[in-house]
């Protein structure tokens, strides 16, 4: 224990890994806080004051068996843990990201002596009671700061730059819930047809018309030693009455980049020295461009951004080298977040 609490450093990036940092550890500040909201119980055990940043240590309590249920419904056994190989679909990933226990998101405001610092950095890990594919982080935090450790837990560190380093009188923090996104039923659709999208958090019905389903070839960017998919479906469509917010995406992944063949003419691209780290290339006016993210090895993702169009709303299916028959949408609408939150901390000393 001791070993580990000698490792325990909070800098300015707000990160649970800068024990081999450089910058000289943050000053622990002799604020703290308890409070409910969105449904948990959460302790405010740390705060610390770096030279560049005011920094935060929220606590988020988790109910242990509320995470073994979930766990259970994607494969989860005590005797067997998760299998780490499988890959979940679009609508599995969506699902498990809005559902999970542990699943939660939020912007935080600082109020240094009645003067508002925003949140710019921040890292989270996780404790849970039970043999899982751990975060052996999570469970340092959990043991430094003294939690239940019968509880789960979900820790964040939030980073509040400030221009120097200042005396901190009083501490409040503004906490604003952000959306969650849940997903609706998936749905395939073509060009004049409508179809009815149920809201699985209210059951209101939204109705979407197709006014145009085209297959596009986009003009996908040169790069050195590989090819990426060309095409893609685009979907316009009205929505009655309007949702904000409400997304449509590919239920099927598309496909990854691959090996050119030997015998292509060198091209000019955006990166490192070990490959292709980002370029982007416009399918016509207005139409759509493409992302490309890689490392060592070469392009490892492909993003496709629609570009604003003057008529309806549209989205973009997920690249393929050969054109898809049919594309199978699942709609994503967004939920309310948790009301707004002000946390006066109260001096420990």
């Amino acid at each position: 224990m001791k070993e580990r609490e000698e490792a325990w450093k909070v800098t300015s990036h707000a990160s649970f890994w800068d024990e081999h940092s450089r910058e000289r550890p943050g000053v622990p500040l002799p604020f703290s806080g308890e409070f409910c909201w969105a449904g948990s119980h959460w302790v405010v055990p740390g705060v610390y004051s770096t030279g560049k940043a005011l920094v935060v240590d929220f606590c988020r309590q988790v109910d242990p068996e509320a995470m073994k249920r979930f766990l259970r419904q994607w494969g989860w056994t005590e005797e067997a843990g998760v299998d780490q190989s499988r890959d979940f679909t679009p609508e599995e990933a969506a699902r498990i990201e809005a559902e999970s226990p542990m699943s939660f998101e939020f912007r935080a405001e600082a109020l240094v002596n009645g003067k508002a610092f925003p949140l710019r950095r921040s890292s989270a890990v996780g404790y849970l009671p039970f043999p899982y594919s751990g975060d052996e982080m999570g469970r340092r935090a959990a043991e430094h700061y003294g939690l239940d450790l019968s509880q789960g837990w979900h820790i964040f560190r939030c980073g509040f730059p400030w221009p120097r380093r200042r005396q901190v009188d009083s501490l409040s923090l503004v906490l604003k819930g952000r959306k969650k996104q849940l997903p609706g039923q998936p749905f395939s659709v073509k060009a004049g047809e409508r179809v009815e999208l149920p809201d699985p958090a209210t059951g209101d019905r939204v109705c979407l018309t197709a006014l145009a389903l085209e297959r596009l070839g986009l003009d996908t960017p040169a790069l050195e030693g590989w090819e990426l998919p060309p095409y893609v479906w685009r979907l316009t469509y009205a929505l009655e009455p309007e949702r904000p917010g409400l997304t449509l995406r590919d239920m099927a992944p598309g496909d990854p980049p691959r090996p050119r063949p030997p015998a292509g003419s060198s091209c000019a691209t955006i990166g490192g020295a070990d490959g292709p780290a980002a370029t982007f290339a416009a399918a016509g006016p207005g139409a759509a461009s493409i992302g490309i993210i890689g490392g060592a090895d070469g392009p490892t993702a492909i993003l496709v951004r629609e570009d604003p169009r003057p008529q309806g709303h549209s989205a973009l299916s997920a690249p393929r080298f050969a054109p898809a028959e049919t594309v199978t949408w699942l709609p994503v609408f967004p939920q309310p977040g948790a009301a707004d939150l002000t946390v006066e901390l109260r001096r420990t000393e």
